[in-house]
């Protein structure tokens, strides 16, 4: 593919429909196993929750869709199965192919989608301590979601941790995924290095305060590279 004919695609945002990314790359991103993330894709399940993949890879806007269905997994543990009926639901009645990944899930959605969740047994009280409500949980992760003016998802910051009761805090975050950047590959906000490069050096036996010195990062940027690629 030519560098034009790539500049085509990104100016008219297919960028974010390409098939950047493996199951096992989502779950690092999503903080989810591979083979739950390879479930819910699966191309021969028609009530897949990440609709239209394709078979060489999964796009930004299934990144997106997996990452805020990561939030009920982490904190909630709800059956793929209900929640791939919820999807469904909120697919039907805001008739968007991508509807967790698009602004209007954000602003009509997010109601829809727990209503269809809704069970005492899953639902927990917001007042128990070290608790939230699945809306909360999935609020705090569509935050994460960097958008354009008309609610499109440009950029997202992920959350990579498969720890329980893990709640993202806000933006800014150390490291971004944008498929107009590097291919999609995550690269640390300040300076849009490759993560990878960052912590091939690391792997080198470069020590952080020298790795960040020579990318011009805190050695706070350096550490969280590491953590991410390596799960230290």
């Amino acid at each position: 593919m030519t560098a034009s004919t790539l500049n085509q695609l990104y100016q008219e945002r297919e960028a974010y429909r390409l098939p950047l990314y493996s199951a096992r790359q989502v779950a690092r991103l999503t903080g989810l196993a591979a083979s739950t993330v390879k479930t819910w894709t699966r191309a021969d399940d028609q009530e897949a929750l990440v609709q239209a993949a394709s078979p060489e890879g999964l796009s930004f806007l299934n990144l997106v869709e997996v990452h805020v269905l990561a939030a009920i997994r982490h904190q909630h543990g709800i059956p793929l199965q209900r929640v791939r009926h919820a999807v469904q639901f909120v697919r039907q009645e805001l008739q968007d192919e991508h509807p967790l990944a698009q602004h209007q899930f954000e602003t009509d959605g997010v109601d829809l989608f727990v209503r269809a969740l809704e069970d005492e047994n899953l639902l927990i009280n917001a007042s128990r301590r070290g608790q939230i409500t699945i809306r909360q949980l999935v609020e705090a992760y569509l935050r994460r979601i960097e958008r354009a003016a008309d609610g499109f998802p440009l950029r997202l910051f992920p959350v990579y941790t498969s720890a329980p009761g893990f709640v993202p805090d806000g933006l800014p975050a150390p490291i971004v995924v944008d498929p107009r950047v590097t291919f999609g590959r995550p690269v640390l906000t300040a300076t849009y290095v490759p993560v990878d490069v960052v912590v091939d050096q690391y792997r080198a036996g470069d020590a952080v305060a020298d790795i960040a010195r020579n990318f011009n990062l805190p050695a706070s940027a350096v550490e969280e590279a590491i953590r991410y690629e390596l799960g230290a």
